[in-house]
């Protein structure tokens, strides 16, 4: 095979700082293997998105591939900056360096920066694997993500725990996921069930106390809570996942089961696998995409899969 060109994609502040360390011995590691490299760093939000657009539209290597450092939200920025280039399909290579790192879980791909890093390197060929692409008609917004879209619940604790002093100091401990714990009572205290309006095929189906409405492509999200067993991000299909409040007591014995992986055989849960679906909200909800927020509003989704070209060898 031909040698391999590497951009890097590098973002210092994911997992509150923990990236650097992991990008410090992923250089190391290709200098001493004498692999052929560019070091992008990204140095505000959103700039990993213009980097890979750059990089899409002016790449004059032959053979390369972009080898992103940093979490599910630098790996979506990094994704939804290539597409639409003139080197779209330009194959994507992760180094999991986040707090949650829920897509490498979600992929087979190690959560160790390290073994990871191995998994890329030694890749023949690329891989394509699932995302999820979507169009927010409230504003009409049209983008791609990894892991899920959320609305509601899991959302709330997302913006809670983005905006919360403990997860930079947990993020020095390499305890980041638990801040999302930390915030899941707290929203539990404070949250309310909403209406949900899906439409697949054609048919309508309403819930008048969701809780949680999660679109996703993996069966992680959190951090590492497992919301969905059976999601397959290889099987050309999204899950969506509605979990209605009714009291306590059926919320928790929903979600236990869900986390568990079991079948849910709570009346509460409420399951769709699809190539196409979209979600309605009336009233005001937190958003999240890969983790990062998508701020508060009624939300209109038109939901699709979409294909990705990643290089990495899962079998190591």
């Amino acid at each position: 095979m031909a040698a391999v060109f590497y951009y890097l994609i590098y973002n210092p502040a994911a997992g509150g700082g923990a990236a650097i360390p992991i990008f410090k011995q992923v250089k190391a590691v290709l200098d001493q293997r004498q692999l052929p490299y560019a070091i992008k760093t990204s140095r505000y939000p959103g700039h990993t998105n213009i980097i890979a657009k750059q990089i899409g539209n002016f790449n004059t290597r032959d053979h390369a591939i972009l080898l992103v450092i940093g979490g599910d939200g630098t790996l979506n920025q990094a994704i939804n900056g290539l597409i639409g280039t003139r080197q779209h399909d330009l194959p994507v290579a992760y180094v999991p360096a986040g707090s949650g790192n829920d897509f490498a879980r979600g992929i087979g791909m190690s959560e160790d920066p390290m073994h990871a890093l191995e998994q890329v390197l030694q890749a023949t060929k690329p891989v394509a694997i699932d995302i999820g692409r979507y169009h927010e008609r409230t504003r009409d917004e049209t983008g791609y993500f990894v892991n899920n879209i959320g609305i509601g619940f899991d959302a709330a604790v997302v913006s809670a725990a983005n905006h919360s002093d403990s997860k930079q100091l947990l993020n020095k401990f390499h305890l980041g996921k638990l801040t999302y714990l930390f915030h899941v009572i707290g929203s539990l205290l404070t949250r309310r069930p909403f209406p949900v309006a899906v439409y697949e095929k054609g048919v309508r189906h309403f819930f008048h106390r969701a809780y949680i409405c999660t679109t996703t492509n993996i069966p992680y999200f959190g951090g590492g809570i497992q919301i969905y067993k059976p999601a397959d991000p290889t099987d050309g299909h999204l899950d969506l996942i509605i979990v209605e409040w009714f009291n306590i007591v059926s919320w928790a014995f929903a979600m236990i089961q869900l986390m568990r992986g079991k079948a849910p055989t709570s009346r509460a849960v409420h399951l769709f696998h699809a190539k196409k679906l979209t979600v309605e909200t009336s009233s005001l909800e937190f958003g999240q995409m890969d983790g990062e927020e998508m701020g508060t509003r009624p939300f209109e989704i038109d939901f699709s899969v979409a294909s990705q070209q990643f290089w990495i060898d899962r079998s190591i």
